[in-house]
C-alpha cells in the first residue's frame, strides 16, 4: 500500500549519490563513492524530492527492494501546487532567517532564533509530508502481514541519515531487514551502509546456513574470492564464542564487522595499492565520515526480531498489555559514555589511558563508542600522518588525529545483539535515529504511536482520529511539538523549530529518521 499523500510529495528519482539537478543535493556521482556490485537482483531505489524541497535539506532516502507499480506511480506523480507553494514559502523564510543568523555568536543566535517568524500550519505539513512513505508487505505461507511507515525530517543539509529495507532471500518473503544509518561527519558512510548492508547480510545468512549444514556432513559451500573475508569473519566469530550461535545473530555480527573492514581498512589498502589521487575521495571519503547503524531482522514465520546495534540509534517494541495499557520495551542498547558497560569495556581495552573517555566522548570527540567508519579513531597513526593532510586539503575537515591517540583502534563496529520472540501482545516496532530520542522519552514514543495504532487498528476506531495517516509522520510531529521543559506538546514548538534553517537548526534539533513496523497488520 502506497500512501497517497506520499505519492503527491515525491518528485524526481535518482540512484544513491546522483545529482538530479536540484539545489542543495548531494554531490554528483563523480564525487560520490558508488557501492560495489553485489550481483543481487534487488534494485536500489532512491526517492528524491526535486526542486525547492532540496533547499530544506530533505533530499533522499534509500529503499533496497524490488520496485512495485505503486513505486513507479509515486516517482512520476508531481507534488500538488499547494505543496510546492508552501515549500517555496519555507525556502524564502529560511533565506531571510539565514541573513539574520549568519555571523552571530552562539548566544546571540539562540536569542535571534526565538524571534524568527513561525511557519504556518500548511508549511509545517508540507515539510512533514515531503518524505513520508507507507506500504504493506504480504506474507508467504506461515508468515504475517506487516505495515511499514517511514519518514525523515532533516536538520543537516544534506541530511546524514539513511533508511533502508531489504527483503531477505534466505527466508522467502517472511524475513526482512529494516535499518537506520545515522551518519556523522558527513553522509558518505551512511550512504554506503544503506546501499551495501542488505546484500551483504543476505550473503552472510546464506553462508552461515551452509556452514551449519557442512557440520552435519553437508556439501562444502562454494566461496567466491570476494566473499572469502566475510566467511573468514563468520568462522572467527564462531571460534571466539566457543559455542554454536543462532544463525541470525551470527550473520549480523559478521556482516557489521566485515562491512566496517571494507569501509576502513580495506579502503585504505586499496588506495595504497592504486595510489590514484583522483580516487581518494571515492575510496576514503566513507572512512573519514562515520555512521551509527541499527539493523532489525523481523521474521514473521519464526515470530522473532533480532536487532543489531552499533551506536546510539534505538529500536523500541510497543507492547499492549491485557489491561489495555501500553509498555515500551527496548530492543537495543545505546552505546555511549552514558552506558556503564561501554565505559568499562573502553577502560579494559585501553588500560591506563585516562582520556579514553573525556567530557563524555571517545578521546573527547566522538559521542558513540561504537560506529562504522570514523577512521580517525581506527587507522594507525602512520596512515593518518601520511593521508590526513591531503584529505583535509580536499575538504574532509574531520581528517584530523584526536588528542591522546596512543592505542588505536578506539572505536569498533561490532554490534550488540538483542533477540526477542514475538507474542500477540507485541504490536509494533519503532526504529529511529537518535534525533527522535533527543526530543522524546521511550514512554512518550510508544504513547504517541499507540494513539495512532488505536485509531487505525481497532474495530471501534471510528471514534479515534489522528491528523496523520502515516505513523512515522504522526510520531515526528509529536516529537517536534514536545516542549523540553513542560513535556507538553505545542503546535507553536514545531512551527518554531522548522522555521530555523540549516546549518543553524542543528543547534536545536538533529536529523530525525523513523521506520515503524506494524506487526500482524490489519
Amino acid at each position: 500500500m502506497q500512501n497517497t499523500r506520499s505519492r503527491r510529495a515525491l518528485g524526481t528519482s535518482a540512484t544513491p549519490g546522483q545529482d538530479s539537478g536540484a539545489a542543495g543535493k548531494k554531490p554528483s556521482a563523480s564525487d560520490t563513492p558508488q557501492p560495489a556490485s553485489t550481483g543481487s537482483t534487488k534494485r536500489s531505489l532512491t526517492f528524491a524530492i526535486g526542486g525547492i524541497v532540496a533547499l530544506l535539506g530533505v533530499t533522499s532516502y534509500t529503499l533496497l527492494r524490488q520496485p512495485t507499480p505503486a513505486d513507479v506511480a509515486a516517482q512520476s506523480k508531481p507534488a500538488p501546487s499547494s505543496t510546492q507553494t508552501a515549500l517555496e514559502s519555507v525556502a524564502t523564510k529560511h533565506g531571510d532567517a539565514l541573513k539574520k543568523l549568519d555571523g552571530l555568536s552562539t548566544k546571540e543566535r539562540r536569542e535571534e532564533a526565538k524571534r524568527l517568524g513561525l511557519l504556518t500550519a500548511e508549511e509545517v505539513n508540507a515539510v512533514l509530508y515531503a518524505k513520508e512513505n507507507s506500504w504493506v508487505i504480504e506474507p508467504t505461507s506461515g508468515g504475517a502481514r506487516l505495515r511499514v511507515d517511514t519518514n525523515q525530517v532533516s536538520s543537516n543539509a544534506p541530511i546524514e541519515d539513511y533508511l533502508a529495507w531489504t527483503p531477505l532471500a534466505s527466508n522467502a518473503s517472511n524475513r526482512h531487514m529494516f535499518s537506520v544509518f545515522d551518519g556523522h561527519a558527513g553522509y558518505r558512510c551512511a550512504e554506503q551502509l544503506a546501499a551495501r548492508m542488505g546484500p551483504m547480510l543476505d550473503k552472510s545468512l546464506d553462508f552461515v546456513a551452509q556452514l551449519a549444514e557442512l557440520k552435519k556432513g553437508g556439501k562444502k559451500p562454494e566461496i567466491e574470492a570476494g566473499d572469502k573475508a566475510l566467511v573468514k569473519t563468520i568462522r572467527q566469530i564462531e571460534r571466539e564464542a566457543g559455542l554454536d550461535w543462532d544463525q541470525v545473530p551470527l550473520a549480523l555480527t559478521a556482516t557489521f564487522i566485515n562491512m566496517d573492514y571494507e569501509l576502513v581498512a580495506g579502503a585504505l589498502a586499496e588506495f595504497r595499492k592504486q595510489q590514484q589521487l583522483m580516487r581518494m575521495d571515492e575510496l576514503l571519503g566513507p572512512a573519514v565520515s562515520g555512521s551509527c547503524g541499527l539493523v532489525a531482522v523481523v521474521d514473521t514465520e519464526a515470530k522473532e526480531v533480532v536487532v543489531a546495534n552499533t551506536g546510539d540509534s534505538r529500536a523500541l517494541l510497543g507492547v499492549r498489555l491485557k489491561n489495555g495499557s501500553w509498555k515500551a520495551v527496548r530492543l537495543s542498547q545505546d552505546q555511549t559514555a552514558d552506558n556503564a558497560n561501554e565505559v568499562a569495556r573502553m577502560a579494559r581495552e585501553h588500560p591506563g589511558e585516562d582520556a579514553v573517555i573525556h567530557r563524555g566522548r571517545v578521546l573527547g570527540g566522538l559521542m558513540p563508542t561504537r560506529a562504522f567508519g570514523d577512521c580517525r579513531y581506527k587507522w594507525p597513526l602512520e596512515a593518518q600522518q601520511d593521508l590526513f593532510p591531503v584529505l583535509y586539503s580536499r575538504g574532509h575537515r574531520y581528517a584530523t588525529t584526536p588528542p591522546n591517540y596512543v592505542t588505536p583502534p578506539y572505536v569498533t563496529a561490532r554490534p550488540v545483539i538483542v533477540k526477542h520472540l514475538l507474542s500477540d501482545e507485541d504490536k509494533f516496532i519503532v526504529i529511529a535515529s537518535d534525533g527522535l530520542y533527543d526530543q522524546m522519552t521511550d514512554a512518550e514514543v510508544i504513547g504517541s504511536v499507540s494513539q495512532w495504532y488505536e485509531a487505525h487498528n481497532r474495530k471501534d476506531a471510528s471514534t479515534l482520529t489522528t491528523e496523520d495517516d502515516n505513523a512515522a509522520t504522526h510520531l515526528i510531529r509529536a516529537a517536534l511539538s514536545t516542549d523540553h521543559s513542560s513535556r507538553r506538546q505545542s503546535d507553536k514548538n514545531i512551527r518554531r523549530l522548522l522555521a530555523i534553517p540549516p546549518p543553524h537548526s542543528r543547534r536545536f534539533r538533529d536529523d530525525i529518521s523513523v521506520t515503524i513496523v506494524t506487526l500482524n497488520a490489519e
